[in-house]
C-alpha cells in the first residue's frame, strides 16, 4: 500500500492488518495539518513545455528527519497513487503533500522524508519530494519494501475510487519523459530492464526482477497501487505520450 491504501484484493488477513496501518493515515490525510504554510514559490522550468515546484513550495521549514542516500542506479520509474483524497483545490495541494510527509516521517512509517521523488497533482502539477530529487537521483521508500533502481513518482488520490484527470496523466507523462532524458531510459514498455532486488513482499532481496521502464508500484509490492484507474495506463497510453515528450526535449 501507499501512504494511506487499503490493499484491495489481498487475503483478509493482510487486508485487515492494511485497515489498521491506514486508519491513522486517513486521518492524517485528512485533516488540516497544523504545520505553518510556506512562502510561495514559483515552480522552476526544467524543460521547454515542463515546469517543478521545488521542494521549498510545499515543505516550508520541513525538513528530512535523517540524512538520505543517492541512488546510485536508475533503470526505471515506477508510479504510485497516494490514496488519498482527489478532490482539493489548488490551493490546497501543497496542505495535502506536507501531510504525506508527516505520515511519512511519524511513528507508523519512519522514513526519513517522504518516500516519493516527485508528486503530480489533479491539475497536472509537478511537485519535487524528497530532498534533492530535482538535482538528482536520491535513494527512495516504499510499503513493502523497495527494490531500488527506481525514482518513484506519486499521483494525489485515490484511483482506485475516482479516475485520473486528463491534466494529471498529461503531467504524469511530461514529468517521466523528463526523467526519461535525465537518467537515459529508454520509455519502450517492449523493452524490459532487469536487475537484483534489495527485498520487498513480492521480490526477496537477491531475486532478479525484470520490470517495464514505467512501472506500476503493483509490479514491485503487494498492493493495488496505484489504482484499477490508473495501473492500466501505464502499459501504453501514459509510456507513449511520455517517449513523445522525451523525444520533444531530448
Amino acid at each position: 500500500m501507499c501512504e494511506c491504501e487499503l490493499q484491495r484484493g489481498a487475503s483478509r488477513r493482510t487486508f485487515l492488518g492494511a485497515v489498521a496501518l491506514s486508519l491513522p493515515a486517513l486521518l492524517v490525510a485528512r485533516r488540516p495539518t497544523k504545520t505553518s504554510a510556506p512562502q510561495v514559490v514559483e515552480p522552476v522550468e526544467v524543460s521547454p513545455g515542463l515546469t517543478i515546484y521545488p521542494r521549498e513550495a510545499w515543505a516550508g521549514k520541513l525538513r528530512a528527519r535523517r540524512p538520505l542516500q543517492a541512488e546510485p542506479d536508475v533503470k526505471f520509474l515506477l508510479v504510485h497513487h497516494s490514496a488519498g483524497t482527489t478532490m482539493y483545490s489548488r490551493a490546497q495541494v501543497p496542505s495535502v503533500i506536507r501531510n504525506i510527509f508527516l505520515f511519512h516521517t511519524g511513528t507508523r512509517k519512519a522514513w526519513p522524508d517522504t518516500c516519493y521523488n516527485f508528486f503530480v497533482d489533479r491539475y497536472g502539477q509537478a511537485w519535487e519530494g524528497r530532498t534533492g530529487s530535482l538535482a538528482g537521483p536520491v535513494m527512495a521508500d516504499a510499503t513493502g519494501g523497495s527494490q531500488g533502481f527506481a525514482q518513484l513518482i506519486c499521483l494525489l488520490g485515490d484511483f482506485d475510487k475516482t479516475e485520473p484527470t486528463p491534466e494529471m496523466i498529461e503531467g504524469l507523462a511530461r514529468l517521466l519523459g523528463w526523467l526519461g532524458v535525465k537518467y537515459n531510459i529508454e520509455l519502450d514498455q517492449k523493452k524490459a530492464v532487469t536487475f537484483v532486488s534489495r527485498g520487498s513482499n513480492k521480490w526477496k532481496k537477491g531475486a532478479r526482477v525484470k520490470a517495464r521502464p514505467i512501472s506500476g508500484h503493483r509490479d514491485m509490492s503487494q498492493t493495488a497501487c496505484p489504482g484499477k484507474n490508473v495501473y492500466p495506463l501505464l502499459a501504453r497510453t501514459v509510456p507513449k505520450k511520455a517517449a513523445d515528450f522525451k523525444n520533444l526535449i531530448a
